[in-house]
């Protein structure tokens, strides 16, 4: 039976399927390496290999040109064109063996390393990014962003290393790769849902800057621009709660690279200023806003030289203020606070009462 594997309406590659096993599938393309392998019932042969009759088997075998020597080493010389192609056999190789892991439990911990850490070496070349994103579901189950179920064959010591390698796959796949953020972004129906994973907070500090690796990657080439003020928010609500300088400053490199801002030295200061810029441009008192806007008041209140208000910002407050009062909200209490004690002149606070 041959069939034709398909992952996202994507059309990989043709299969010859024996039996209703699916893992009993093979390439009708032989795919030949340096070794001699069996040609399986009905598999196309390339041109250009070397092919004999095995007497104790009788089944057809064939690899690459014998043309290709041992050095004084031991090590063979292969010309660039057929070690190109091997590379290529290699990584689709790799990257079945990923999708059997992931969809039938196939394979074990220590191997689904040593091929991961192959697609990640790969993956960087734009050719094979584009390869890469065909088999997205794998590589996102792997980076855990989405949770592991169904994949209690990974061991508890690897699972770290795992899903950072699945993350630096995707992450380099996408990088100056549109192409491949094209289809990458095909796979989701809800972008942003895929924004809230990847800014959500996890305690796993090298696993976290490589998801935001991925933001930065698809924000730069202008893929997810369109909702940048959104994401900036995500990011900014994120900021306060990392503790390890190195993922503050990976995040906040990706907000400026955006909105060209200076980097200042101290990035407490500058996650003030950008948050307060990001604030004056909100119509709505959405919990996002809210968030951001308590976030920065904790700052202030503990360092209170760190920042200075910016009159913009301070209109702001005052503009909100107005329309609580017109609606009566009882958060109108709380933003004269913020307004004139946290972030104003405290001495105007009585003045402010005498208005009513």
């Amino acid at each position: 039976m041959l069939c034709l594997l398909l992952f996202g309406g994507v059309s990989l590659a043709k299969l010859i399927c024996p039996d209703p096993n699916p893992l009993n599938c093979y390439p009708e393309l032989f795919e030949p390496s340096t070794d001699w392998k069996p040609v399986k019932e009905g598999q196309i042969i390339p041109g250009g290999l070397d092919i004999r009759l095995n007497i104790d088997t009788l089944e057809r075998e064939a690899k690459l040109t014998g043309n290709s020597q041992p050095n004084e080493n031991g090590a063979v010389i292969v010309p660039e064109d057929i070690m190109e192609l091997d590379e290529e056999q290699n990584l689709s190789e790799a990257l079945r063996y990923l999708s059997k892991f992931v969809d039938h439990g196939v394979g074990d911990s220590a191997t689904l390393l040593r091929k991961l850490e192959f697609i990640s070496e790969m993956s960087s070349d734009s050719d094979y990014g584009v390869d890469t994103m065909q088999y997205i579901q794998p590589l996102i189950r792997l980076s855990g962003l989405y949770g592991e179920e169904g994949l209690k064959q990974i061991d508890d010591e690897n699972r770290d290393e795992i899903r950072e390698l699945a993350t630096i796959i995707l992450a380099s796949s996408l990088r100056n790769n549109p192409e491949a953020q094209r289809k990458f972004l095909q796979y989701f129906s809800d972008p942003m849902d895929f924004v809230d994973h990847l800014t959500a907070k996890i305690q796993n500090d090298v696993l976290l800057r490589r998801r935001l690796g991925i933001l930065g990657s698809l924000l730069n080439s202008g893929s997810l621009i369109d909702g940048f003020e959104s994401i900036k928010k995500k990011l900014l609500i994120l900021y306060p709660q990392l503790e390890n300088q190195a993922t503050k400053q990976r995040l906040m490199h990706i907000i400026s690279d955006i909105t060209g801002d200076v980097e200042d030295e101290d990035m407490d200061r500058q996650f003030a200023n950008i948050a307060q810029d990001t604030l004056i441009d909100q119509k709505a008192l959405d919990d996002g806003t809210l968030t951001l806007l308590d976030e920065l008041k904790k700052l202030k209140l503990n360092n209170r030289n760190l920042f200075k208000a910016k009159s913009e910002f301070l209109e702001w407050l005052n503009v909100r203020m107005e329309a609580l009062k017109a609606a009566k909200d009882p958060k109108l209490e709380e933003f004269r606070s913020l307004r004139h004690e946290i972030f104003g002149n405290p001495k105007a606070m009585r003045k402010s009462y005498d208005e009513l």
